[in-house]
């Protein structure tokens, strides 16, 4: 199955600009010159490639093409660079957690920029779904909690990232009249806690940890009152400041439970593992980059 370096383009502006018009302004020939193309595509792969709905959505197998065309971008404009003798700019987009992005990552990023002229287009994702930037293209490296490898990719695990659960001694002596002998599953219920976003699913395995530590049934239905703050920052503020109770880690908490301004409400931790998935290309730029983000993950803790 061969597609041409103008399909391939094609069907990344397609995809990226939504519409079949939008890809032919850019190209500078009409909408039927690019439907045509793409219909060329899915007679050559012998399935349907995009979904014509507004915007356009690309298939399962369409979704392999993108990641693909963008692959063959990317070398391409690798192979000139090298070709011309110049170091140039050299860009790598790369899908990162909230969390790490605040804690360790930046200091990777950083050397990059300085020492290597390699400039990070950094998309903010959860962990647990950057992997689907990989699976489109949009991203050729991520920071993910999926260890399953991305066809076309490659996986190994960073590290640990620890968690602890944690609220401000003020916020826990408003909300747990007991404390620190026991909380009760009624006060929880009624203690708001503080989520990043949506789809956020911490709060069920934080939830059953504060119940195990005071000797309670962790599998007890309820939910406590939930404040959404979508910034690892202003999330790691809002529950310093006693808003709610969360999940914060190391880094975000060391300092404050020393000096008793947090407090923990479970003694145990919850460790997530987070793991490195690039694509699966022969690349001086991801090689690099690779090695200067395990040398900034070597802090996870």
């Amino acid at each position: 199955m061969r597609f041409t370096a103008e399909q391939l383009r094609t069907f990344v502006l397609v995809v990226e600009f939504g519409t079949f018009e939008a890809a032919a302004d850019l190209l500078m020939v009409s909408a039927s010159a690019i439907s045509q193309r793409i219909k060329a595509m899915e007679q050559t792969a012998g399935r349907v490639l995009i979904k014509r709905t507004n915007p356009v959505v690309p298939t399962e197998t369409g979704e392999i093409v993108l990641r693909i065309a963008r692959q063959s971008e990317y070398l391409s404009s690798e192979l000139e660079r090298e070709l011309g003798g110049s170091g140039g700019e050299r860009t790598i987009a790369i899908a990162v957690n909230a969390d790490s992005l605040s804690t360790w990552l930046l200091s990777a990023v950083g050397k990059l920029a300085r020492e290597d002229r390699i400039f990070c287009d950094l998309r903010r994702e959860g962990e647990q779904y950057s992997s689907a930037l990989l699976r489109s293209g949009e991203a050729m490296a991520a920071i993910t909690s999926d260890p399953e490898t991305i066809p076309g990719c490659t996986v190994e695990k960073l590290g640990n990232v620890r968690y602890w659960i944690a609220a401000s001694a003020e916020f826990v002596h408003r909300h747990f009249k007991q404390w620190p002998k026991q909380i009760t599953v009624e006060e929880l219920n009624a203690a708001p806690t503080i989520e990043y976003d949506h789809k956020d699913v911490g709060q069920k395995s934080s939830r059953a940890l504060i119940l195990k530590n005071f000797g309670l049934d962790e599998t007890v239905e309820g939910e406590s009152p939930s404040v959404y703050v979508p910034s690892s920052p202003d999330y790691a503020r809002a529950i310093y400041e006693g808003i709610g109770w969360g999940i914060l880690p190391t880094a975000q908490c060391e300092q404050q439970l020393k000096s008793g301004e947090l407090v923990l409400l479970a003694s145990e931790p919850l460790d997530a593992p987070l793991y490195w998935q690039r694509w699966k290309i022969s690349s001086e730029v991801l090689d690099v980059v690779t090695s200067r983000v395990y040398e900034a993950a070597k802090t996870l803790s």
